[in-house]
């Protein structure tokens, strides 16, 4: 199975339809089918997915990116799908879009999986949001991943 990532614009009315799926099955507070046409329509947003060579979705990643700072807002994997690199994929392709700024993301606590995925990638905890959560009520974790850089290079 070869799948790719595409940027997503309001166009793609099928695979934003299919991420409003996918969040309903994945988050407690999901996005709507509107939020991802947002999302997609804005000049900050950025909604990428993981497709296969008919569009079916496998995971997406949305982010709000304006200079010098990037707001990772969402990940999600089909359960089927998950734990086969997908979500790498998906993390991988926004560094590379936003190599000179920072990208930070928020996540639930008690979310072990993502918080070792994150931490995997290079992501450091540099904070606590107190109730960031609401369904159930949770503090988030801030976390924080920037490209490092040489320091007698520049590079």
């Amino acid at each position: 199975m070869m799948l790719k990532v595409k940027e997503l614009t309001t166009v793609d009315t099928s695979l934003l339809q299919s991420c409003a799926a996918l969040e309903a099955i994945s988050i407690c507070e999901p996005w709507s089918f509107g939020s991802f046409v947002s999302e997609a329509r804005r000049k900050e947003g950025l909604v990428l997915v993981a497709i296969d060579e008919a569009e079916n979705l496998f995971g997406l990643l949305t982010a709000t990116c304006i200079p010098e700072t990037t707001d990772l807002t969402n990940v999600a994997v089909f359960p089927e799908h998950r734990r086969k690199g997908i979500a790498r994929m998906l993390v991988s392709e926004l560094k590379n879009r936003v190599r000179d700024t920072s990208i930070f993301l928020e996540v639930r606590e008690s979310n072990t999986p993502a918080i070792q995925f994150y931490k995997k990638h290079g992501f450091l905890q540099v904070g606590i949001r107190k109730r960031y959560y609401h369904y159930p009520e949770e503090d988030a974790l801030l976390m924080k991943w920037e490209e490092i850089k040489n320091a007698d290079t520049g590079d």
